[in-house]
């Protein structure tokens, strides 16, 4: 039986493609599930996306739909790992190829040797990095680039951002290739900027692509064109290479296993039985949460389900145990 939009409770991994911003390769799939469908908008499940990648950028985006948009703030927590390439000696107000040049230096960096001790420093030290007028965080209730669109420079706060790793793969004068592990809200082209700076230089990004977000890997995604190829050639949406059903999008955090009777238990909201599913869990959750997600240095996640089947999130705050999220069966597991 055809697998209707208005069922889908999962995540769509795309590849997008230079030129379009997130929210815009929503727009595109939700045009796309109204032709092949034939319903209506507001038909249409819930979207939601995992992490903004701005509009020059490529790489795994994952499109989360109907129920799933409840699970974003896990992907948007997720460390993620870029590809890029860096230009030394002139740069933009954003710090990317889609503005005017602003500003050149003729000083560029000598080796790769010099931009490789550079790097490995960044990711021993605590980096804190000024969020850039040109993005999307909010500062008010108001996104940074519509006050930049004003002509206006606010004051922000800087963020404490983890580098993981940070590696100079080689440099030919200009531009060096690069991939990072870094943590969740680490803009990239601030990034380079801050990094010729310490070079005494300037510089901006060339290319970027995000290869990885949590566990999702970019060999999994399909660009929205090779989406709709794929449904017109006559496959399902549950059988696109680049679905993850609902029950999978967390398998990358800690896991607790619930026996039926304490599935209904949570269900119904009954936080003390917590503290007896949590307890055989195997060692420490922070040790299994930390290489895919940069909760673990604010709270701690641990997904809990019973026959395979996502019941609820527990999370650790302030010390103790609660019920985050609860889902409801059998309609939050269709898919």
């Amino acid at each position: 039986m055809r697998l209707l939009t208005v069922s889908l409770s999962g995540a769509l991994l795309v590849n997008k493609v230079p030129g379009v911003s997130s929210f815009g390769s929503i727009e595109q799939l939700q045009k796309l599930m109204i032709t092949r469908d034939g319903v209506h908008r507001k038909e249409l499940p819930k979207l939601g996306h995992g992490g903004t990648l701005d509009p020059f950028a490529t790489g795994v985006l994952p499109i989360l739909t109907g129920r799933a948009v409840k699970l974003a703030r896990y992907f948007l927590g997720a460390t993620k790992t870029y590809r890029g390439v860096i230009r030394f000696g002139e740069t933009t107000i954003p710090g990317d190829p889609t503005d005017p040049i602003s500003e050149t230096s003729n000083h560029l960096p000598s080796s790769i040797e010099e931009l490789r001790a550079l790097a490995r420093n960044l990711t021993q030290q605590p980096y804190l990095q000024t969020p850039p007028m040109h993005s999307a965080k909010k500062v008010g209730g108001r996104p940074l680039y519509e006050l930049a669109r004003q002509g206006k420079d606010i004051e922000r706060a800087p963020k404490l951002c983890h580098l993981h790793r940070f590696e100079i793969l080689s440099y030919e004068k200009p531009k060096a290739t690069f991939e990072l592990v870094c943590s969740s809200g680490t803009y990239v082209r601030t990034l380079a900027q801050d990094f010729a700076r310490l070079l005494g230089s300037v510089a901006m990004l060339d290319k970027l692509e995000r290869a990885t977000t949590g566990v999702f890997h970019l060999s999994h995604a399909m660009t929205l064109a090779e989406i709709e190829s794929a449904l017109q050639s006559g496959q399902e949406w549950d059988e696109l290479k680049c679905w993850v059903p609902f029950n999978q999008l967390l398998r990358g955090y800690a896991r607790a296993e619930a026996s039926p009777d304490e599935a209904q238990a949570l269900i119904h909201g009954q936080q003390t039985i917590l503290p007896q599913i949590l307890s055989r869990m195997e060692s420490n959750i922070t040790e299994k949460i930390t290489p895919i997600s940069d909760h673990a240095h604010e709270n701690q996640f641990v997904a809990i389900y019973c026959t395979q089947l996502l019941v609820a999130v527990a999370a650790k705050q302030r010390g103790a145990w609660e019920l985050e999220r609860v889902f409801t069966s059998p309609e939050a597991q269709q898919t």
